[in-house]
């Protein structure tokens, strides 16, 4: 019987040991591959998660023009702040629902008014089914804060010092779909008692013109 050994080593050990090794090498390689190939190709399709740059020139022009116009409106209106906000989604409920949301876009704020893009963010719409009977009005006629029934968005309202405001929906490209609102708040009673409530109408209404376009242009 012919010896395996060749001193202290099992040379027939040895090499079952090195083909065990190969066949499992071969084995990993041929069912790892399939998910290697759709992880590239899906790295192919899909270059860049933004469908633009945050540092390309058009972007950059399209939103500093956005809170030009909240600026120029804020002033114009003597209010305390000018906002846009945006409906999105964020997560999804146990029953595979989309969990609706909107946040604080662009904001321009008078010189000693809080901002307010730190509580609203993620802002979770279930919260404020009043806000988007008003939005859904299109009527931007100033309401007193203290007008509105006991509610959450009264409070949240309250608790930004927000006296009055003036809320207009914005749509999409089409004028199809509600997309987000533009927001006109005063936090002083003076400046409230001066708005000129059918002067404000006007110019919210131009306003919103101009930042429908401004946000359709991202997804040109």
């Amino acid at each position: 019987m012919a010896d395996n050994n060749l001193g202290d080593i099992d040379i027939l050990g040895s090499w079952v040991e090195v083909g065990m090794v190969i066949a499992a090498l071969t084995a990993g390689i041929f069912f790892a591959f399939p998910v290697i190939k759709h992880f590239i190709k899906k790295r192919k399709n899909n270059k860049c998660i933004w469908k633009e740059l945050p540092t390309s020139p058009r972007f950059v022009k399209v939103h500093t023009k956005i809170h030009e116009q909240l600026t120029e409106l804020r002033v114009v209106g003597d209010a305390a702040r000018c906002q846009v906000m945006q409906f999105h989604n964020g997560g999804k409920f146990l029953d595979g629902s989309s969990i609706k949301r909107f946040s604080v876009t662009h904001e321009s704020c008078r010189k000693g008014i809080s901002e307010t893009r730190q509580n609203r963010q993620d802002v979770m719409l279930t919260m404020f089914g009043e806000m988007l009977e008003t939005i859904t009005n299109n009527n931007p006629t100033p309401i007193l804060t203290s007008n509105l029934p006991d509610c959450h968005w009264k409070r949240h309202l309250e608790l930004n010092n927000i006296i009055m405001f003036s809320l207009i929906p914005l749509r999409n490209a089409n004028g199809m779909n509600i997309i987000g609102f533009l927001s006109l708040e005063w936090c002083s009673w003076m400046k409230a008692d001066e708005v000129d409530s059918e002067d404000i109408t006007i110019m919210i209404e131009e306003k919103r013109r101009y930042i429908e376009a401004e946000l359709a242009i991202q997804n040109i």
